[in-house]
Parts: structure tokens; sequence; C-alpha cells
């Protein structure tokens, strides 16, 4: 009996230093290929994180009225913490080959505590800009405050993230989309972040309170919530419904400084803990790219459809046709990859029959139109 017991507590020390060795950072290769150099590293990081902590199998069937696909893909599950390039190669095709040496780990917190895993990161998402636009609402001091705002801002900035002045926001106060945002009008907010040239805004409320006397101390309460979302594709990044603050003072003023200080710290932790899960996922996975094609009629809309689908652009994962109104189309890909490279893939080939070019690049939206 005793030598079961035995057996029993050195399979579970087993167990647990086996799953300690795993939850550590791992270093793998990966080898990645491409149209330019940058587009190779991308994918021979996605091939690293497979390589070095698994994948497992995503099935995904598509049913439209003339046909039935079931697409099978491979989904990494993990983030690049730092990496350098072992080796590289161009072909006489002009295709590039890359392996590099990765640090990969499949803990989130080890990236939210490395500062160098959080600029890799960052560099791989093109370094977003990011604006703020939270509408406060002072019940202490009964007067106009930012506190949260501001609290944010320094956060945001103290862990590398590329923020956009806060004077630049204000000085668009008599823009009309710029109470709207404030009141978190999502279309109206990426308006004003593509007037400053930021892709990325932090929309969301403030309110400051007194929660009443506690031994001659004021109770402070704040409340906030907040949201993240891209300028140019409109897609949403990260959602806190609730942050809520409580500090104590002697000061009524100062106790609600210190609650919606404490709650934008709580805000500010969540929505970062989201954007670095969310863009390490498209990192290990892919991206979505929106492409919007002018001077097109229903006919061009399905080839191009059908173009991106047929997945002759390197990369290209899934393509789904979104809409098509005044010869204006619109589409969205999900490429392995930067929005430059599926730029970059696109200008390289065409449908035959459809002929067109690509005109504008904004964040992960591309702008075409097609030539006669």
């Amino acid at each position: 009996m005793k030598a079961i017991l035995h057996m029993q507590k050195a399979a579970i020390f087993l167990l647990l230093f086996m799953s300690i060795i795993w939850a550590q950072a791992q270093t793998a290769q990966g080898t990645g290929y491409g149209q330019t150099k940058d587009a190779a590293i991308e994918q021979a990081k996605r091939d690293a994180v497979e390589v070095g902590l698994g994948a497992f199998i995503s099935s995904e069937t598509v049913v439209t009225a003339t046909t039935f696909n079931d697409n099978i893909y491979s989904k990494a599950q993990g983030f690049v913490k730092t990496f350098k390039v072992v080796s590289e190669s161009q072909g006489p095709d002009g295709l590039w080959e890359v392996t590099i040496a990765a640090e990969v780990t499949q803990m989130l917190d080890q990236v939210m505590q490395d500062e160098a895993a959080l600029q890799t990161l960052l560099n791989a998402m093109n370094r977003p800009r990011i604006i703020f636009m939270i509408r406060e609402e002072n019940l202490i001091d009964n007067t106009p405050t930012d506190f949260a705002e501001t609290k944010l801002l320094s956060m945001f900035y103290e862990k590398g993230f590329d923020v956009v002045d806060r004077q630049l926001v204000q000085a668009l106060k008599g823009e009309p989309d710029y109470e709207q945002a404030l009141a978190g009008n999502v279309s109206a907010a990426a308006k004003i972040a593509s007037m400053l040239g930021a892709e990325v805004i932090v929309i969301g409320t403030a309110k400051i309170s007194s929660g009443g006397k506690v031994y001659n101390m004021v109770s402070g309460q704040a409340d906030l919530n907040g949201k993240i979302v891209r300028s140019d594709t409109g897609e949403i990044l990260a959602v806190v419904p609730s942050a809520h603050g409580k500090k104590p003072h002697i000061s009524a003023s100062t106790a609600g400084v210190n609650a919606v200080n404490d709650a934008a710290d709580k805000l500010g932790t969540d929505i970062i803990r989201q954007l670095i899960q969310k863009w390490s996922t498209q990192q290990s996975n892919f991206i979505k790219v929106f492409i919007v094609l002018k001077n097109a009629d229903f006919m061009s809309y399905m080839t191009f459809e059908s173009f991106l689908k047929a997945q002759t652009v390197s990369g290209i994962r899934n393509a789904y046709a979104k809409s098509l109104n005044d010869g204006v189309a619109e589409f969205e890909v999900e490429f392995e990859g930067k929005a430059q490279d599926l730029a970059m893939g696109l200008s390289r080939t065409s449908p035959d029959g459809l002929n067109f070019r690509v005109t504008g690049l904004s964040g992960n939206r591309l702008t075409a139109e097609i030539v006669q």
C-alpha cells in the first residue's frame, strides 16, 4: 500500500514538474516564405509557435446557395516573446526564405510583464497609434474633469504603446463627430481617429461620485467602462463593461481622484491584456483585412471574390464578399501576414479578364479599383 502511495505521489510530482516546464518559455525554430523578407519573417513566427507549442485543428463549414466548403485549418495558440533571424535567402524568383530562432510561450502574463516581448508584438502589428476619448462625469466637484483619460494615456505610454497627444484630440472639439464619438458612437470615433492618423481608439465613460462618510473619511467611488476599436475596419478589439474603484480620503475631491485612478488602472490593465491576447493570436494565425474595390459591377464582384477564395495570393486563408453598392464592393480577407504583404501580392497578380490596381493602404484596409 505504501509503495502504491509512493508511486502516486511520484506521478503527481512528475506531472506538476512537467506542467511547470511546459508553461515556461521555450525556444523553437521556424521557417517562413514570402514575397518580401518581412512577410517571410511573419510566417516564420507562426511556424515557430506551432513547432514550439503545437496547434489544434479548426474546422469551418461554409454553405451558400451554390457552394459547400469544409475548410480545415491549423490554429496555433501562443506568443512570440523575442526572435532573431538565423538565416535568410532570396531565390531567383524573388521569393524569400527566412529561418528564425524564437522564444515562445503560452503564458499571457509573460508577455504582459516583458517589455521586449510587448515591443516585438507591437512591431508585428505595425505599431498602431492610439487615441483616447473618455466622457467623464464628476459628481463630487461638479466640474469637467479628465482624470480617467489621463491615467489611461499614462498607462499605455509607459507600456510602450504609440499614443496620440491629447491636445491634438482636444483641438477637434468643434468637429461634428467629436460629441458623437464621446457619446460612444463607433463610426464617429473612427472618423476622429482617422483625422489624427490613428488606427486604434479607446472610447468609454467615467463617473465619479461620493459613497458617503466613514469615520470622518469620504468614500470616493468611480465606475468606468471602455472598448477599443480599429478605426480602419471597425473591428472591436477589447471590451471592458465595468471597472469599479473605491478609495477613502479626508478630502472628497481627493477621494474621487484616487477612486477614478484605481478604476482606470483596472480598466487599462484589462484592456491591455485583451489587446495582447487578440494581437498575439492574430500574429500566430491571421489578421482581418478589408478590401474596398471601386468601379465594380456584379460580375466583377463575383469574379474578384472567386479570385480571393482561390488563394492565388500566398497567405490568404479565406475571403468573404460583404457588399456591393453603387459600384463599390467590399471584401473581408483572413490573411496570414501584414496588410502590406497582401497589397504586394495583389499588385503582382490578377484574375483572368479583370484588371485592377491597388490605390490605397491604411492600417488593415486596402483600396483598389478596376481599370479598363
